[in-house]
């Protein structure tokens, strides 16, 4: 692969913005955990140094070349896919981790780099059909794949993070909208064939999401128990590490899906709004390398990238504030888990590089 290389130039401030959200994804992450039977904190550390090493390493690679691997990397995410259902462990009822020592990780989350990727290979190497319906109706070939694979897992979350992040990429590319918007309808058309396959406890939190009180020592219980955790927080909250809901042990997966409910506890309004505004500024610069951007390719992967970061903090925030069902999607750059930090800073390690292609 060839590097970017010479006049590499830094975006400072997505660096900047990273690294806050990082700090603070380290703190709550320590916070939710210290005092019970295990400190995540540490083995977060790890995936953090490790991301930044990855993000570090693909800024350096020319724009092109991603486009030119576009095809083999999504290969292999689509064969990580079909490996995780024959050998995959199950975790939270989701056959969606592959196990390597002590370690897991999970392949549908790099399969969002993968997507994001060969939509963007494909958009751009077809830009004169983006007005033809079969080039569209054959491009989607590329989405139903992963999103059935993922969907049998079932892992409904991230199956869900792949429809918004596609068609921003189709609207950002120049695809009439008429044909963008009957593909929408056409898509929730098809959900009352999918309940069947999402299983009832998945149903009941669905159904419960915004009316959790109806069943609170069940299905209702997590949305109630984060809901006290970020409305007991006021304005300025309880002061780190002094979150009753997370250190009694009332809120279960504050460490992951609902580290957003102890930063609302310990921090209030203030520090929550605070963290909405970094991811604010990190998905606008990604939209701002996005329109910076000198060619399709890198246009449509930057706004892809960016869609993907907006998608996961709505539907995470969402979740923590009983507005969005309990599906289980992680806050990036701060929610434990080494797949999904892995993901979202290679992520910010294209980004990288895309805005270096510009500036050449």
């Amino acid at each position: 692969m060839k590097l970017n290389r010479p006049h590499y130039k830094i975006c400072f401030p997505l660096w900047l913005t990273t690294f806050a959200l990082l700090v603070i994804g380290l703190m709550f992450v320590y916070s939710a955990s210290i005092g019970h039977n295990r400190n995540y904190m540490p083995r977060q550390l790890m995936w953090v140094i490790i991301g930044l090493f990855l993000a570090f390493s693909l800024a350096f690679i020319r724009l092109q070349e991603y486009k030119s691997y576009a095809a083999v990397i999504f290969s292999l995410a689509i064969a990580s896919l079909l490996l995780v259902l024959i050998i995959g462990k199950e975790r939270n009822g989701a056959k969606s981790w592959l196990g390597f020592g002590g370690l897991g990780i999970q392949p549908s989350e790099f399969a969002k780099i993968a997507v994001i990727l060969i939509f963007g290979r494909f958009l751009a190497d077809f830009e004169e059909h983006r007005y033809d319906i079969r080039y569209y109706l054959m491009s989607f070939i590329l989405l139903i794949i992963p999103l059935a694979l993922i969907f049998l897992q079932p892992d409904l979350g991230t199956a869900l993070i792949f429809i918004p992040v596609v068609l921003a990429m189709f609207f950002i590319s120049g695809t009439n909208l008429t044909i963008i918007a009957t593909t929408f309808i056409g898509g929730l058309a098809t959900i009352p064939f999918m309940i069947p396959f999402l299983g009832h406890w998945r149903i009941e939190r669905i159904k419960l999401t915004w009316f959790p009180e109806r069943d609170p020592w069940h299905f209702g219980y997590q949305a109630i128990q984060s809901k006290i955790a970020v409305g007991s927080g006021l304005l300025t909250g309880r002061g780190f590490l002094k979150s009753l809901q997370s250190k009694l042990n009332f809120l279960p997966e504050r460490h992951t899906d609902f580290i957003f409910s102890v930063i609302g506890e310990e921090w209030g309004f203030i520090g929550s709004i605070t963290v909405l505004i970094l991811f604010f500024i990190l998905i606008l610069i990604a939209l701002y390398i996005s329109l910076r951007s000198k060619n399709v390719f890198g246009q449509v992967v930057a706004a892809g990238i960016a869609i993907m970061f907006a998608t996961h903090v709505l539907m995470n925030i969402g979740m923590a504030v009983s507005l969005m069902p309990i599906i289980g999607v992680p806050l990036p750059l701060i929610s434990y888990g080494g797949s999904s930090m892995l993901t979202a800073l290679m992520s910010v390690g294209i980004l990288q590089s895309i805005y270096n292609d510009s500036a050449i």
